[in-house]
């Protein structure tokens, strides 16, 4: 941060970082709430599953349509209706009385959330140069663990104090005050605010695509010259298998610690916030390594060499922690797994940068559907598994998928500048 050139980009991702902690609040009290939820409505552990994934349902259908609309019509317009949209759902969520309105409640409030993080995203790519855009998405993804963080004992008091119905109804109002505050003090590109300085304008505009003479190259990008990369795809499936694991571990903890470890609530809930609290710390770490890397190896390796080393290493503590003696070893292994899965997420999320700066909402849009469907089918399949083969099992399962993940990231997605396919009638090739 210069203060010569001016800050202003880093107080817009801080209002990033404050809607990535309201959209995880909003959907992760279904987490704490769902003991309580499932003794009431006398759900197995799939049905909890379901009810789980029907979010993530309604979550994937809209992703790439906000990316799109993002990247055409500004992300501030699209995060707004969504917010308002999902918290509706937040406060109707009580009033799913049966297992099928239940569904259609979550997956309606999926639909607004799914919104949020390409349009965040799209945003990034106007306000950050490429050169901060790990740092910057490692920031904005600190709203993550934060929102999950202080959600756990909020809503364990809300339901001690009250009902699991009242976490709901509490919650509902968290996304329109930060409407509010976008709307005071949010701008969907630089060129907008007019409290930006020139001399930080022309930072933006002049290093993010890593040098002034390159900037805006090969920007006229087709959705074919897009969605016809290899890489883009494989990378959506290596994004897949991280957040199959992210969903485990924020769906199922709660429940884990209380049934497979045999907690009270009160301590399910304290204990579920420690691997947030670690995920704090390591997703601005996360981001500026990737950003450190891809300076000294050049964006392909650089900004891959902590995600794989975080799915590896993710997956190898979660099979530890499964095996742990105590809660307290569990949770100081499942901690330190999270922890380093989440490591990941900043490299993960500047690579659509590097792909298309102009195009980075559609690609993130793709990448976040991809994730979506391991929020879709973890909190599901691990339910079936549960109930199945029981906890350790499910468990053994998410740490597999994770390491499986690295390995494709690894040998078959490349990350570099996508070029048009008839690139070379549009610019003369550089030697």
């Amino acid at each position: 941060m210069n203060p010569k050139i001016g800050n202003k980009r880093w107080l817009i991702i801080v209002q990033f970082l404050l809607c990535y902690l309201v959209l995880y609040m909003d959907r992760s009290n279904m987490s704490i709430a769902g003991p309580s939820m499932m003794k009431e409505f006398n759900w197995s552990a799939t049905q909890f599953g379901l009810v789980s994934t029907a979010f993530f349902m309604g979550y994937a259908c809209t992703m790439i349509i906000g990316g799109w609309l993002a990247d055409r019509f500004g992300g501030g317009k699209v995060i707004i209706f969504g917010a308002l949209w999902w918290s509706i759902f937040v406060f109707l969520t009580p009033f799913g009385t049966s297992l099928g309105l239940m569904v259609i409640i979550r997956m309606m409030m999926g639909m607004g959330e799914g919104v949020a993080l390409p349009a965040i995203s799209s945003m990034v790519a106007k306000w950050i140069p490429k050169k901060e855009a790990g740092l910057a998405q490692g920031i904005c993804l600190v709203g993550v663990p934060l929102g999950i963080t202080l959600t756990m004992p909020f809503a364990a008091w809300i339901i001690q104090a009250h009902s699991w119905k009242m976490v709901f109804w509490t919650f509902a109002f968290t996304a329109p005050i930060w409407i509010l505050i976008w709307l005071r003090f949010g701008k969907d590109k630089p060129e907008n605010d007019p409290n930006l300085s020139q001399e930080e304008l022309a930072y933006i505009k002049s290093t993010q695509d890593g040098s002034q003479e390159m900037a805006g190259r090969y920007t006229d990008l087709t959705p074919k010259d897009i969605f016809s990369t290899p890489s883009v795809w494989t990378g959506a499936v290596s994004f897949f298998c991280t957040n199959y694991l992210f969903y485990l571990f924020m769906t199922w903890l709660p429940t884990y610690f209380m049934k497979g470890r045999g907690l009270q609530l009160g301590q399910s809930a304290l204990y579920t916030m420690m691997p947030y609290i670690v995920a704090v710390f390591t997703y601005p770490i996360g981001g500026y390594l990737a950003d450190k890397a891809a300076a000294k190896f050049e964006d392909n390796m650089g900004r891959k060499i902590f995600p794989v080393f975080g799915m590896i290493s993710a997956g190898i503590l979660l099979i530890l922690g499964s095996q742990a003696a105590n809660a307290v070893n569990a949770v100081a292994l499942i901690s330190a797994s999270n922890g380093l899965l989440c490591l990941t997420m900043g490299g993960y999320y500047s690579m659509p940068m590097v792909f298309s700066r102009k195009n980075a909402g559609k690609i993130t849009g793709l990448w976040s559907t991809f994730a979506t469907i391991g929020g879709i089918t973890a909190p599901l399949l691990t339910g079936v598994v549960v109930d199945a083969y029981g906890y350790t099992f499910a468990l053994y399962l998410g740490a597999g998928i994770s390491i499986i993940g690295s390995l494709i990231l690894l040998t078959t997605v490349r990350i570099k500048e996508i070029k048009p396919k008839n690139a070379s009638e549009i610019i003369p090739e550089l030697h």
